[in-house]
């Protein structure tokens, strides 16, 4: 196949794999041309076509420094772990020219289309995709790619090549799911119900995506079309669906005739509907009901860990034998936590189906049994890594003799400087750093805030919260134009509210006032029941429409019921929430479920965590501590309930966290998880 043959079924030009006109292929290109000129003139032209191969837009020379391609790729695969993909694509870049034959050339072209993606380049992430598919047509991530390439030109708003790019592709779910999103995007609502209906039949993500998407569509027929839909339909879904929106159609009309006929039938024939109490809703408040569902076909949905080349893990890939040693504070005060993070542990084990036993260690909360039992577990040749402990005193004891006696530990606390110069200890916990950086993040690269406002308590936390939050803002580029502290206990917040938002009110006169503050989103790193009683006096003090960001602290369950209506515009990060529509974090939830019969915890989720990224070094050939510690290190990313996550190198727990907000006085997902950027 020659440079300029299409990387995949029927391209448009631009998605076409641009290396050429970057120079791997400039070197052949020259050389196969033939030369009237002198010898001596054609040598200064190859020579010219090396160092264009190898400049900066070649890959040979980076920053003038020279580097080898291993070298190159080296720093690319450093870039992407830290989530520098703006450094990362380039690296890669010149790796693939400096070495177009090279046998990393598969997982370098994925890393370099996922860099893309990250920075929004949707051309480069369709030409590296487009290489990928046409030069590893059965590779390890051949139906990652088919499945990205169409979601890549939703993403760029181009409906028409992701509606071609899909139907060229064998029939599945993806393929289906592809399809209605394209016709959504053009407007084509009753084709898209067709294939998001077929859908369905995928997994549970991609089943409630294609449901949101055909009820979306729903939304925007009309009453005819979805008379035709119905009956085409029948008892069948989207059948009833398309009835209980005719129903809508009419109850908001006012035509109550009709309404009560199609309610009516909609009770006798589908009378376990779930949607049924909707409809009686709909009766009692016409207006109240069938606000557009939420559904964006330009959004793209984070690969999941088998799609991001993440070791398969199956009981053939781990060895037996191997134990786990769960140093938890199992008794005393600590002890539901810990209860917690050891039945998320031995959920991921059991998943995978591996035979990896848990030797369980109460350290009861004390640092000098901790100290003990680590001792214990490393003199055990079968025990390739520590899980735990939570508590602050415990984990650092712990970790300073793990570093020593040569134990790999995954601590579950959020001791500052756990990690820092101990490269066999390791950490899965967001911590308030994490928190505080976490929604800096968000402000500014994805809500594009400049100016912000923090209003802390006078105490430790509040202290370092705002520290946190303020570097994490600055270094992005934005600035914290206002910042007021207050004692809660001492009843000072209300002075500090009026501070922080000049304390004078008009809204006598008007209930959607909005004061000139200097800031244009609000950080409240505090607890729900405090948040509760700031929200409402910030409202009053005319500061209405100014966004919040919270804190995990504030997801609990009755704070969207007591100041939820002032709370809509929120951006909570929260280290796992079962709204989630990760893979990873369903699969998860589910099936705790159905061993606990209640919904997961975070500690939950960071015990299962743990044992997903120790399932992930073994099923990448970890055969004791010490290639298990390297492979911690080295994995690219862990496809972890919690989200996507890596370890830094510190050995910290790196992650873009879920984020929630509140819509309708309750919890609603604002953000998946992701890899952190």
């Amino acid at each position: 196949m020659g440079p300029d043959a299409p990387p995949f079924s029927a391209p448009p030009p631009e998605a076409r794999f641009p290396l050429r006109r970057e120079g791997v292929f400039l070197k052949d290109e020259c050389m196969s041309r033939r030369s009237l000129f002198p010898l001596i003139f054609f040598l200064l032209f190859l020579a010219s076509c090396v160092t264009i191969a190898t400049t900066p837009g070649g890959g040979g020379v980076l920053g003038g420094t020279e580097s080898s391609p291993e070298k190159t790729l080296a720093q690319a695969e450093e870039a992407f772990r830290n989530g520098n993909f703006q450094r990362a694509e380039p690296l890669y870049r010149a790796y693939l020219e400096a070495n177009p034959q090279g046998g990393q050339r598969e997982g370098a072209l994925f890393n370099a289309a996922l860099s893309s993606e990250r920075n929004r380049d949707w051309n480069g992430a369709l030409n590296y995709y487009g290489a990928l598919a046409r030069d590893f047509p059965t590779g390890t991530r051949a139906q990652s790619v088919q499945e990205r390439i169409p979601l890549i030109y939703l993403a760029a708003g181009k409906p028409e090549e992701a509606l071609n790019y899909a139907r060229s592709q064998p029939a599945s779910p993806a393929r289906a799911l592809a399809e209605g999103k394209a016709l959504f995007l053009s407007r084509r609502y009753g084709e898209a119900i067709v294939a998001l209906a077929e859908a369905r039949g995928g997994s549970p993500e991609q089943k409630r995506e294609a449901e949101s998407g055909v009820e979306a569509s729903l939304n925007n027929l009309s009453p005819d079309e979805l008379s035709a839909l119905a009956q085409r339909f029948g008892a069948n879904y989207p059948g009833p669906e398309a009835v209980w929106y005719m129903a809508l159609h009419s109850a908001k009309s006012g035509d109550q005739a009709t309404f009560a006929a199609q309610r009516e039938y909609f009770r006798t024939y589908f009378p376990q509907h779930p949607w049924l109490p909707r409809l009686d809703a709909l009766a009692a408040n016409p207006q109240g009901e069938g606000a557009a569902p939420s559904f964006d076909p330009q959004a793209l949905p984070a690969l999941s860990g088998a799609a991001l080349g993440v070791p398969t893990v199956t009981p053939q890939a781990i060895p037996g034998g191997i134990k786990v040693a769960a140093i938890l504070p199992l008794s005393g005060e600590h002890a539901r936590r810990s209860q917690e993070v050891l039945a998320g542990l031995r959920l991921a084990f059991a998943n995978s189906g591996a035979s990896v036993a848990v030797a369980e260690m109460d350290t009861e909360g004390k640092p000098g049994t901790a100290v003990r039992l680590v001792g214990e577990a490393s003199t055990d040749p079968a025990v390739l890594v520590a899980v735990g402990p939570l508590v602050s005193p415990e984990s650092l004891a712990a970790a300073q003799t793990a570093q020593q006696v040569g134990m790999p530990l995954i601590a579950i606390s959020q001791r500052l400087g756990l990690t820092v110069g101990r490269p066999l200890v390791f950490r899965i916990f967001l911590t308030p750093k994490h928190q505080a950086e976490a929604a800096a993040r968000y402000a500014v690269l994805d809500a594009g805030f400049k100016s912000l406002g923090v209003l802390y308590p006078d105490d430790a936390f509040g202290k370092a919260m705002l520290e946190y939050f303020q570097a994490e803002a600055q270094a992005l580029g934005a600035t914290v134009t206002a910042r007021e502290s207050y004692n809660y206990a001492s009843g000072n917040w209300k002075e500090a509210v009026d501070r922080i938002t000049g304390g004078a009110s008009v809204r006598r006169a008007s209930t959607s006032y909005q004061a000139a503050v200097s800031y244009e989103a609000l950080y409240l790193p505090d607890s729900a029941p405090v948040v509760s009683q700031l929200a409402p006096q910030i409202a009053f003090n005319d500061v209405t429409r100014i966004p919040y960001l919270g804190s995990p602290l504030w997801v609990t369950a009755d704070l969207p019921a007591s100041a939820g209506r002032y709370l809509n515009n929120s951006a909570i990060p929260t280290p796992f929430s079962s709204l989630s529509l990760r893979a990873e974090a369903r699969a998860f939830a589910d099936a705790y479920r159905a061993i606990a019969g209640r919904e997961p915890d975070q500690f939950a989720a960071y015990g299962y965590d743990a044992g997903v990224a120790i399932l992930t070094a073994l099923a990448a050939g970890a055969t004791d501590r010490v290639s298990l510690a390297r492979a911690l290190n080295d994995i690219n990313v862990f496809p972890g309930a919690t989200g996507p996550f890596t370890f830094d190198a510190e050995g910290d727990y790196s992650v873009s966290p879920v984020f929630l907000t509140v819509k309708d006085s309750e919890f609603a997902l604002l953000k998946d998880a992701q890899e952190k950027r």
